[in-house]
């Protein structure tokens, strides 16, 4: 069967994000690897706006979608030109919001939704089709039924992803030139576990993967690993060091394989401050950058996040990653309540630490989530690609105009300056290339005419 899967193109509207993150489509990669006797094709419609041609020359009989919340009109576009092209290619989504809101795409361009974990899923579903058979059979599945949506029994979780096939990389080489991942170009995506064992209210990764944490072996990742061309991997998972024994055991596999790659992982402050042993390890293999999400400098607004950390651990964190030379991309929320001595107090309190790459969100209720079910009665607005965190979709008490106006005030006091990037793009640390994206990312996300573009 022919079977082509699509990556929506970015959102029109959104700010900043698009010049500093594409890297590849990696959840597609494993959709495509888990049903490895059809006839599969990935396009990429980031890079390659070439649908229509596509659908002509492909002739495909199934074609899956995924994306984020704002994607979402993105994803019902691809449905509906699909369905204007050939009324008998069933369309398939799945990812976040699908999941968790599959309301928003109760229409009839839409045929199925996959509802959770893909993999298995998917590809009983596509054997049904093949077969002819009902699909009402296949667990996991929202498909609609005389005009109204229909649920099948839910798919219960795998326990251990250990068994999945290797990412299909190699059907997006072609676009291999054109991913990048923050400063590195040509990155590699790799998964290492699924889920989340903390509840942080703003975050819908527990709530999709049903408050589950499963890890792979690191056996399993050495093999996704030593497949990678490049010279840089980026573990995807949410806490990359949640279970430190297995870290470190991955960490002496890949000192025994004689692997040299540059990695880059997101990991807690409290995890780091507990095992520092575990960063100097890491450093000596190649990690070169950790994301940690502190949130906020304020404790009482940390615990409303149910964060379950605190100011003093994100500060030793910080100083155990500078002082085994791990950059550190520390990332902050902004209250949409905030006033200007706010943005000044945020502004003071980065340059104080001299957190070299800071990264600001507006706290988003995004669908889903519990923060979502708290607030959605206070929405300023349901336009999904807004719902990109630099975009409020709150009441906010300053004005709007002056909101943004310091939101891009705090990206533009306190941003690396272009000599420290050239810095380190003479030591090697990052490419040229990465002086070009930051121009782009820093022309828009220091210009409040951006942001107010959307109203």
């Amino acid at each position: 069967m022919k079977i082509l899967l699509v990556q929506p193109p970015s959102a029109e509207l959104m700010v900043g994000f698009t010049s500093m993150v594409r890297p590849e489509p990696l959840a597609l990669e494993l959709i495509a690897a888990s049903v490895p006797e059809h006839d599969v094709r990935i396009i990429d419609l980031r890079v390659d706006p070439t649908l229509d041609e596509t659908l002509a020359s492909f002739q495909p009989r199934v074609v899956g979608v995924t994306g984020y919340t704002s994607n979402m009109s993105g994803m019902l576009d691809i449905c509906q030109t699909v369905k204007s092209f050939d009324l008998r290619i069933t369309t398939v989504l799945g990812g976040y919001h699908a999941t968790l809101c599959s309301e928003d795409f109760d229409t009839e361009s839409v045929d199925i939704i996959v509802a959770g974990e893909g993999e298995v899923t998917f590809r009983e579903l596509v054997e049904a089709l093949e077969a002819g058979n009902n699909i009402a059979s296949v667990n996991g599945l929202i498909y609609r039924e005389n005009g109204r949506q229909v649920k099948t029994p839910a798919r219960g979780q795998m326990k251990k992803p250990d068994n999945l096939p290797l990412p299909a990389r190699h059907l997006t080489d072609k676009y291999r030139s054109k991913y990048h991942f923050q400063l590195w170009d040509n990155p590699y995506l790799v998964e290492t576990a699924r889920g989340c064992p903390y509840r942080c209210s703003f975050c819908a990764v527990w709530k999709f993967h049903q408050g589950k944490y499963r890890a792979k072996a690191p056996e399993a990742i050495i093999q996704d690993l030593k497949k990678i061309p490049s010279t840089v991997a980026c573990f995807v998972d949410d806490n990359f060091l949640d279970n430190v024994r297995r870290v470190d055991r991955l960490y002496q596999m890949i000192k025994a394989e004689n692997i040299h790659l540059k990695y880059w992982m997101q990991g807690r402050a409290d995890t780091i401050v507990k095992h520092p042993d575990i960063i100097k390890k890491w450093a000596e293999i190649g990690l070169e950058s950790i994301l940690v999400g502190f949130e906020t400098f304020d404790q009482e607004k940390m615990s409303r996040y149910d964060k379950k950390g605190s100011v003093s651990k994100n500060e030793k964190a910080m100083e155990i990653l500078l002082s085994q030379g791990v950059e550190m991309w520390g990332s902050f929320i902004v209250d949409p309540q905030w006033t200007e001595a706010d943005f000044d107090a945020m502004i003071n309190y980065v340059k104080g630490m001299q957190i070299r790459f800071p990264l600001f969100t507006v706290l988003t209720p995004i669908p889903g989530t519990t923060f979502f079910e708290e607030h959605c009665h206070h929405l300023t607005s349901r336009k999904y690609e807004l719902f990109d965190f630099l975009h409020c979709v709150l009441p906010t008490n300053l004005p709007i105009k002056d909101f943004y106006d310091n939101l891009a005030r705090l990206y533009a006091s306190t941003t690396m300056t272009f000599k420290d990037l050239k810095q380190r793009i003479r030591s090697g640390r990052i490419p040229p290339n990465a002086l070009t994206r930051m121009k782009d990312v820093l022309r828009d996300v220091t210009n409040p005419q951006a942001y107010m573009a959307s109203i």
